[in-house]
């Protein structure tokens, strides 16, 4: 699952990039430093998952799996904190600004430590599109919202799949349904441009 959401994360990068050079419309640019930045992370996470399987999980191969998830962290935590600034830029909020420049410790694993973060960033995108699509009403605004909602689900499943595993596999999905629904706005955008 994580390369699908890998080749979506860079469908939606592209398309972004395609907007922006048609609009030149900076939101459009975070958009897609952001989807290359989670797409790199999590071709790193599954390239390194994939090897551990396939060495059939030999002891010295096994320092990739946390190493992977923590370059995916990383990767994922500086582009959900790349939207955040775009959203702050946009509104010139200087305190929320100074808050969120607080830099984080690397972490190993799935944790709720890492998990909560990103969910934090999520939940604050998302309010912000909600805003966005509460004053405008349009259908790309929606998809928009929709798509952020639904990647702050996928890591409050990530973070309860702690507990309980079976969520790991809707971790997944809501990630995927939320890149589907970013890329579903961008084309959207791009072909009326």
């Amino acid at each position: 699952m994580e390369f699908i959401a890998f080749a979506i994360a860079l469908a939606v990068a592209y398309q972004a990039l395609k907007g922006y050079r048609l609009s030149k419309e900076r939101t459009l640019l975070y958009l897609n430093l952001s989807f290359m930045l989670l797409g790199a992370g999590l071709l790193i996470d599954s390239l390194a998952n994939l090897v551990v399987l396939l060495t059939r999980f030999h002891r010295a191969f096994l320092f990739l799996s946390p190493l992977g998830y923590t370059m995916n962290f990383v990767a994922q935590l500086l582009a959900y904190a790349l939207l955040v600034f775009a959203y702050v830029e946009q509104t010139r909020n200087v305190d929320i600004q100074i808050a969120m420049a607080v830099a984080p410790v690397l972490f190993f694993e799935h944790n709720a430590v890492t998990e909560l973060i990103l969910i934090f960033l999520l939940v604050y995108i998302s309010a912000q599109t909600a805003i966005n699509y509460s004053m405008n009403k349009s259908r790309n605004a929606l998809l928009v919202f929709g798509a952020f909602a639904s990647l702050a689900v996928s890591h409050l499943f990530f973070l309860i799949f702690t507990l309980v595993p079976v969520f790991f596999a809707f971790a997944h999905i809501a990630q995927l349904f939320g890149f589907l629904l970013l890329l579903a706005m961008l084309f959207r955008v791009n072909q009326t441009s």
